[in-house]
Order: structure tokens, then sequence, then C-alpha cells
């Protein structure tokens, strides 16, 4: 098994998940992180796993309900996007999936290199408990090649089939 019996849990505790074997608790009360709730890194620092929460405005919910799952891919970006202007680029478009009955949107990003071959893409996972929107991401700290994206990528499908407190998706979807 590549999680710990543990779980991580947002300050609310209305979600939780296990979090990846060996993996380090970050204490972030001195770093501050716009939106960011937990961090967890592997024991090198190379990679980093993040829960975060999209703000969500009335204006946000409105949003979500007209366009559905797709725009809390588009806010997330948009959030990112905004402290690196320009610098970010989606390397997977959105995707739509359930897992155990839960719905969830996906993506991935990285930040734009002259190196192809070893560069930092993140692979983001969004989801709702019906009152608050979350996002959980695998960040890559360190340049990494192709494989370890896809390693990266399955471990977070792995937290994310762990995860507890996302709103189900109901019959008449």
């Amino acid at each position: 098994d590549a999680l710990e019996d543990a779980y991580l849990h947002s300050p609310a505790g209305d979600i939780a998940a296990r979090y990846p074997k060996g993996w380090l608790h970050v204490d972030i009360h001195t770093i501050p992180m716009e939106h960011v709730l937990q961090v967890y890194t592997d024991p090198d620092r190379e990679r980093a796993l993040l829960l975060s929460e999209i703000p969500a405005t009335a204006e946000f919910r409105r949003t979500v309900e007209r366009d559905g799952m797709s725009a809390l891919s588009e806010e997330s970006f948009r959030l990112k996007s905004t402290h690196l202007p320009g610098k970010l680029v989606i390397t997977r478009p959105t995707m739509l999936y359930t897992v155990k009955n839960k719905l969830f949107a996906s993506y991935d990003y990285a930040e734009i290199s002259p190196d192809t071959v070893h560069y930092r893409e993140h692979s983001v996972v969004l989801f709702t408990t019906g009152s608050r929107f979350y996002e959980l991401s695998m960040i890559e700290l360190t340049p990494q090649d192709t494989l370890q994206h896809v390693q990266n990528f399955r471990l977070l499908a792995s937290v994310i089939a762990s995860l507890e407190g996302a709103a189900e998706v109901r019959d008449t979807l």
C-alpha cells in the first residue's frame, strides 16, 4: 500500500484522505500560502501534496451551478495564473470522472521552461463537499522526468481513492 494508515484533514473537518507513506507534514503557519490548508512532502522534498480551498464567493457558486465542475478547474488555474502571469500552461485539459460515486475534475499544468525534458509538472484534482470547494494537488518542487510525472499522477489517484467527505453524485446526473 502506497499510503499511510493516518489521514490528513481539512481544518473544517469535513474531508479526510490518506497521504503517501513516509511523507512529512509541513507546518505552514509560518509560510503564508493563499488558500493552502495542508502540505505534505516526500522525505527528499522533491514533491508536495497540497490541500487547498477555493474561495466560494456567491458569484463563483453561480458559475459552478451554471457550468458544473469544469468551473472549478477554470477558477483553480485562474488563481494560480494570477501569481505567475504568463508562466503557466495547461498540459492536460480538464477531465471529469467519478470515483466511488464521487465527482471530480482534474487537470495538469506546468511552469513554462526552456528545458523540455526536465520541468515541473503539477497534477490537480478538484471536488466539492456541497458547501466548500477543494483542490488536492501533487506539486513537483524540483524538475522531474516524464516517468516521475506518471508516478506522481498515480500517487495522487491513490490519495483521491481514499478521500472521505466529497459530495456524491446524485442519480439524476
